[in-house]
């Protein structure tokens, strides 16, 4: 009987030592898994990032070239309006 106790316990052991062998294997794999789907993401949101950065930098070359021109037509108006207004009929 204590036997029959001693295989059943080591039956038990074996067994639950199986289930922790799968479950760490399993475990690394979903660890695996969730690396290569965190350097995918990292790397998107680097990819992400840059693009903004460089579609920020365009736009603030854009505004500056568009500030210089409102700039320019500004004293031209300005230029245009100050000068004497010319006699209506010629003379």
């Amino acid at each position: 009987m204590a036997e029959d106790r001693l295989d059943r316990i080591e039956r038990i052991l074996a067994s639950f030592s199986k289930d922790v062998a799968r479950n760490t294997v399993e475990a690394n794999l979903r660890i695996s898994s969730a690396e290569v789907t965190l350097d995918r993401l990292a790397e998107l949101l680097n990819r992400s990032y840059h693009q903004s950065s460089e579609r920020l930098d365009r736009i603030e070359e854009q505004t500056a070239r568009n500030a210089q021109q409102i700039q320019f037509l500004r004293e031209l108006v300005q230029g245009h309006i100050s000068q004497s207004t010319p006699p209506v009929h010629a003379n």
